[in-house]
């Protein structure tokens, strides 16, 4: 989370929605500061801003799902960065890597699984993200997919004259640029059922040569019936205190402040 006193903004980061390189542009070029972790959320915000900072300009970034997903995949794939097996960064110790995480990873590992090995295994339920709590309250919305227009769009929205182009940061290594390389045939069914709902939510759209794109009826009700649970679970879920770690954007920022 950024937060400019300077152009009176808020940068609400969500994870693997280009939140590092966000976040150092505004830090090295719009007087942006930490604000309490990387992946802090609204709800968190309202509870220790004040009334100023309440009235401040809020945006994030939407990014598809099945594309954040490979994303995921491919990180646990290569360990990126080491940080699946890095003590300092599981939850139990103050971090943000899960035992969740850790057995997807070990899986990945110990069976060199494919994607849709994956996929099969760890997805059988409608999926649903922090998207859902944190764009009804923004004032500006960034298509992950038209990221560089939109930027510079939210930053003339936050009185920034001319500014400069985003430059990318953290780019996943390994990944194929067509997701449907990942979302073959054997994955496609169940991908309309885990996706379905949400990418209906924010006007996604399935890739063009899917023959099938009707989602079942059920994927809607039970992303419905999840949905308040889900939001209660996120607002009430104690999150750390500590600093990201020394080395990672995010983690030099807070130790710089400090």
């Amino acid at each position: 989370m950024i937060i400019s006193h300077r152009y009176k903004f808020l940068f609400i980061g969500l994870p693997f929605s280009a939140s590092s390189a966000i976040t150092k542009d505004l830090h090295e070029e719009h007087d942006g500061k930490p604000y309490l972790r990387k992946h802090s959320l609204y709800h968190e915000f309202v509870k220790v801003a004040t009334d100023e900072e309440k009235k401040y300009f809020v945006f994030a970034v939407l990014r598809n799902p099945m594309e954040i997903t490979v994303t995921v995949y491919e990180k646990m794939k290569s360990n990126s960065k080491g940080n699946f097996t890095n003590p300092d960064l599981f939850t139990e110790n103050g971090g943000y890597i899960s035992k969740k995480h850790r057995e997807r990873f070990n899986f990945i590992q110990e069976n060199n699984a494919t994607f849709q090995e994956y996929f099969i295994k760890f997805f059988n339920k409608p999926l649903d993200n922090f998207t859902s709590i944190t764009l009804d309250n923004c004032n500006y919305i960034i298509r992950y997919e038209n990221i560089a227009e939109d930027y510079k769009t939210v930053l003339i929205k936050a009185g920034v004259e001319n500014p400069k182009p985003l430059s990318v940061t953290n780019k996943t290594s390994g990944k194929k640029k067509d997701i449907t390389e990942y979302y073959t045939e054997e994955v496609q069914r169940l991908a309309l059922f885990v996706f379905g709902p949400f990418l209906s939510k924010y006007n996604y759209e399935f890739p063009d040569n899917w023959i099938n794109k009707k989602v079942p009826f059920s994927a809607y009700f039970l992303f419905k019936i999840g949905e308040i649970a889900r939001r209660l679970k996120w607002k009430i879920k104690k999150h750390s205190n500590r600093k990201s770690i020394k080395g990672s954007i995010y983690g030099d920022m807070q130790r710089k402040k400090n």
